[in-house]
């Protein structure tokens, strides 16, 4: 029997185990503390209780293992199943920390109690991003129970904060700290199109903010207004803020049309690099009623861009369709819109033709063999922000594979299919095989 049929069945003698710890992971309410509208003292801790159950079986492994954190009770985990020194390394990484569920009324089951049917396991944080972490700890024990020695490192990895991008108190903590490697593998939920797909690249992400400054009046002098607005004055009786709003976001909305053909990378579907306003919040500072002209008006948009194009590039090109809006209305010429840029988080991408790509690829048909998932999976990048960013500015090519829909991410009622759960496990086990070698 070879080294990997070992591996695969002895995944298949864990399945209970794993699922059950799965379970035991969700029960832990590990929400964001920093998450919008949410109470940190109440939250603080829970990743760090994921953390210390992740440990557990980074132990079980054979691991050595640290918990470390740059804010109290929001602890980061790493595991390292040393080598014999002569292959290459692998990392296996994932968050700890979930969005928050909402209304429990909503759910089906209790958002927090790591609920199991016959197919499922239900629960906030079952597809984001629990079931991958779980896999891939317990590809880590397969290995080590299966008797196999890899020839280099495998470093497992849980970290805080990705669900509110604070990678600096993740992922790039961790990796500031050492734990760096030939190859990574984020358990991401990557079920887009089809389950298991892997995704080696991830789009910029840029948020926008847009004011736009009015002068406020009385509703009726609206008529007055744009008959001045036709006489080209300058200084008119009132100016709708949310008229110049729409006017700008009516000018981006072409942009994103343009950006169709002008904003393209080959592993990106056509039209997949938007400009989306989100938030839009207008009106008169003096109250907000009908019967006065809006004198301030903001939108809010999430920006997603190649990852090969440059932020500056990005920034000014959206900057100048802004400016020729503003520069075409005597007021906004006169009050132009202040342009905000409150979060940006880079692209990343590792080419598809990657050795390290390709050795996951192979790893993730053979796995699922014989099952539902069996054949070749989709290589596809992912539709938005994740923690691949860091590990390619590292200059360690990484992609993304992990059980569960993407379209669960965040949802009412998320959950993860217990058979994808255990074919990802064979996945990461196999993926080591082969990327860090046998001894």
């Amino acid at each position: 029997m070879t080294a990997a049929d070992r591996v695969l069945g002895r995944v298949d003698g864990l399945r209970e185990e794993m699922i059950a710890t799965l379970g035991d992971a969700i029960a832990v309410r590990s929400v964001n503390p920093t998450y919008p509208d949410q109470d940190f003292d109440d939250l603080v801790g829970g990743e760090t209780e994921v953390a210390r159950l992740l440990a557990g079986v980074y132990r079980e492994a054979g691991a050595e293992t640290e918990l470390f954190g740059e804010v109290p009770g929001r602890d980061n985990v790493v595991g390292v199943v040393h080598g014999e020194g002569d292959g290459r390394s692998l990392i296996f990484n994932g968050h700890v920390d979930v969005v928050p569920a909402g209304d429990a009324d909503a759910w089906t089951h209790d958002p927090f109690a790591g609920f199991r049917d016959e197919t499922h396991v239900w629960g906030r944080g079952a597809v984001d991003m629990k079931a991958g972490l779980v896999a891939q700890a317990f590809a880590a024990r397969a290995l080590r129970e299966a008797g196999v020695r890899l020839g280099g490192d495998l470093i497992l990895q849980g970290v805080v904060g990705e669900e509110n991008l604070e990678h600096h108190l993740g992922t790039s903590a961790v990796l500031a700290r050492g734990y760096t490697a030939d190859g990574a593998i984020i358990a991401e939920p990557t079920g887009a199109l089809a389950p298991l797909s892997v995704m080696p690249a991830t789009p910029g992400v840029l948020v926008l903010r847009i004011t736009v400054t009015g002068r406020t009046g009385h509703a009726s002098a609206r008529s007055l207004m744009r008959a001045q607005r036709r006489a080209g004055a300058e200084d008119p009786i009132a100016a709708s803020a949310v008229d110049g709003a729409l006017a700008i976001h009516d000018a981006l909305r072409r942009l994103e049309t343009e950006w169709e053909r002008t904003r393209v990378d080959p592993l990106f579907e056509p039209g997949q690099f938007t400009i989306g306003l989100d938030v839009i919040d207008g009106g008169a500072r003096a109250g907000r009623n009908v019967a006065f002209i809006p004198d301030e008006t903001t939108l809010d948009y999430a920006i997603f861009y190649p990852p090969a194009a440059g932020i500056a590039d990005v920034q000014a090109e959206i900057a100048a369709v802004v400016a020729r809006v503003a520069d075409a209305a005597p007021w906004l010429r006169r009050h132009p819109p202040v342009l905000d840029w409150p979060m940006h988080y880079p692209g990343g991408r590792t080419d598809g033709d990657d050795p390290f790509c390709r050795v996951v690829v192979a790893a993730r048909e053979d796995a699922a063999a014989g099952t539902a998932y069996a054949g070749a999976p989709d290589v596809r990048p992912f539709p938005s922000a994740t923690d691949l960013t860091w590990f390619t500015a590292a200059g360690i090519p990484a992609v993304g594979l992990g059980p569960g829909a993407l379209a669960m991410a965040h949802a009412v009622d998320e959950r993860c299919a217990i058979d994808e759960v255990v074919c990802a496990a064979k996945t990461y086990a196999l993926a080591a095989l082969r990327w860090c070698g046998v001894r």
